[in-house]
């Protein structure tokens, strides 16, 4: 059983599928989850815009955005009488903050939802939980 279970929200409703799967399971297991939110970067940044006040309000609201959705998963691990721990994740590439912070925290077990594209869309745009699957040696739980 799965002692430690990262689940990654990006504070959508689609978050509440892998969120439920991972305190399931944490709850079979008497385990904790860790909970974890990579910020969104600016587009400001690629145009030298990380000076301007508006680079700042952005960051501002994706930090508010992040710990929001951290404190509801927080509240549902509450309910289910599930341990929680929340990991919010400075910008980047949200696949590499996932697997960072699975190893930092020695998660067993990631849990991550499914986008859900298919086609030309899916080729071209990628996925998060692609490349965790492609880049990660961790058991990883797709819930779609």
């Amino acid at each position: 059983m799965y002692q430690r279970i990262l689940v990654a929200t990006d504070g959508t409703e689609r978050a509440c599928g892998p969120i439920n799967a991972a305190l399931g399971q944490a709850r079979l297991a008497g385990g904790t989850i860790v909970a974890v939110h990579v910020l969104l970067e600016s587009p400001f940044v690629e145009t030298g815009g990380t000076g301007l006040p508006v680079y700042d309000a952005f960051r501002l609201q994706a930090e508010q955005q992040g710990n929001d959705a951290l404190a509801y998963v927080g509240r549902c691990a509450d309910s289910a009488g599930v341990r929680c721990e929340t990991v919010l994740v400075p910008a980047g590439p949200a696949w590499e903050g996932i697997i960072a912070t699975a190893r930092a925290q020695h998660c067993d077990l990631i849990v991550m939802g499914s986008t859900r594209r298919h086609g030309m869309a899916a080729r071209l745009l990628g996925s998060e939980t692609q490349r965790v699957l492609t880049h990660c040696n961790l058991p990883v739980l797709v819930v779609h």
